[in-house]
Formats: C-alpha cells, structure tokens, sequence
C-alpha cells in the first residue's frame, strides 16, 4: 500500500507531518513525502527511513502549490492509495490555493484514493478562526479516516462533547472517526447511528516527554488499519505506541 503525506518541513510546527511520515514508514509502508522543505538535512532524515522524498522541494508554497505546480505532481498522487494531510499545510496557503489543493484531493478521491486528516490546528498559525474552520470543514468533507484532537478541534469549532466532535464529522460524510483525548479515554466511530466506542489510555507512571504522541497514534492506526487489523485493533495499536513515545525524549524513538 502507498501513502503520500503533503505537507511542509521548516519549523516545530510543521515537523508533525514528518514525525507521522518516519513512524508510517517504520509500520512498513510505502511512504513518499510530497511537498515543500527549508532544510536538506529533513528531507536526508526522512529518505534515512525510507520515505520517498523525490517530491519534496525546496519551493515556495504559492510555487509549489500553484495550479501547475499541482498539476506536476497529481500524476504521483494518483499512484497512491492514500494521502495523509494535516491542517498545517492549509495553513500555509491562501484561500485561491486552499480551494486549489481541495479540488485536486477532491478528484483524487473520486478516483479511488482514500484521504486521512488530522487537523492539528494551532491559532498562531492562522490569521482568523473564520479562514480555520471554512478550511477545515471543506477538508473533512471529503475525508475517509479523520483522526481529530478533541482538545484542539472543540475550542475551535465550539463542540461541547466528544460526541458533537464526532457528530459534526459524520454530517459532514466522514465514515471513519478515531479521536485523540489526550490523557483521557480515546474515541472511535465507524457508525453514525451507533454511540462511539470509548477507550480508556494507560495510565503512565512516568512521562518523559509528550512531544510525537499523537503522530505515533495516528501512524499506528493507520498503518495497522491499512494493513486490515480491525478498528478497534488499530485504536489499541495507536495507543501502544503512544504510550511508548512518552516515555522517551524527543518525538521519534530510537529506530
């Protein structure tokens, strides 16, 4: 199976999309890495763990993500069964290229290409709410699996519970909903008419460092789910591996 992650490498913020993009390829994935970097010695870290990196340039994002900078590497993307986006890549874009890379995630998913959200959203990357949450609902309209951040999404959005985050991204035709709750019990939803299944995280004696948790949880559910474990197998694997990287320092654990 093949997976693309789109996204940007150049600060704390955006080294998310890279932490999910080694620990899916350490899953045994075929993963390429599509977009743009500011640094060669990311882009060495990530070819180092085997992710295809031919895509990832050193461009503008308005170069990059611009009609034929698309264009270019539609083609590649085409070749993928799915991609992974994170809402730090929206970010970067004004609202013509946002609706540029939708459109094109859009048709890709109508050929039969599988798309993977995790909002990840961060205030300070945005200059208004409004930009946020237009973007972020045209993507999760057209997402398969969301791996949401209730913290992160419910201050933003205003949902008062786990179940109104995850009532909101069923109405919007997500079929697959596994919701990060930090320390508290994680979520999963495959059923809009059924009550989401709670699972409670082990409790850990001693954090090291939280950095990387839920990139390691979203690698680890996608990647087993990928692979055909079962939903609730994969939340279970999500949280094995979570409960791994906090217990180190840094994000990535020793390969």
């Amino acid at each position: 199976m093949k997976i693309a992650c789109i996204g940007s490498i150049g600060d704390q913020a955006a080294a998310d999309l890279l932490v999910t993009a080694i620990y899916l390829a350490r899953e045994g994935l075929d993963v390429s890495f599509v977009g743009i970097v500011e640094d060669e010695i990311d882009k060495n870290r990530l070819a180092w763990e085997g992710v295809n990196t031919d895509l990832l340039l050193q461009k503008t994002a308005k170069d990059f993500f611009s009609e034929e900078g698309l264009a270019t590497v539609s083609s590649e993307l085409s070749q993928c069964n799915y991609i992974f986006v994170t809402g730090q890549v929206l970010s970067l874009l004004s609202d013509e290229e946002r609706e540029r890379l939708i459109n094109t995630l859009k048709s890709l998913r109508g050929s039969g290409t599988k798309i993977v959200f995790d909002c990840n959203h961060s205030a300070a990357r945005w200059d208004d709410e409004r930009s946020a949450t237009k973007a972020y609902t045209a993507l999760i309209a057209i997402t398969d699996i969301s791996l949401p951040n209730y913290e992160e999404e419910s201050a933003l959005f205003m949902d008062e519970s786990t179940a109104a985050l995850i009532a909101r991204h069923h109405a919007l035709g997500v079929p697959e909903i596994a919701l990060k709750n930090g320390i508290r019990p994680n979520w999963l939803s495959t059923k809009p008419e059924k009550s989401p299944k709670e699972f409670p995280v082990e409790r850990i004696e001693q954090v090291v460092d939280d950095s990387g948790v839920g990139e390691a949880f979203n690698a680890a559910y996608v990647a087993t789910r990928i692979s055909g474990r079962t939903y609730c197998g994969s939340v279970e694997q999500g949280q094995l591996l979570a409960a791994k990287v906090v217990q180190f320092p840094g994000a990535i654990l020793p390969k």
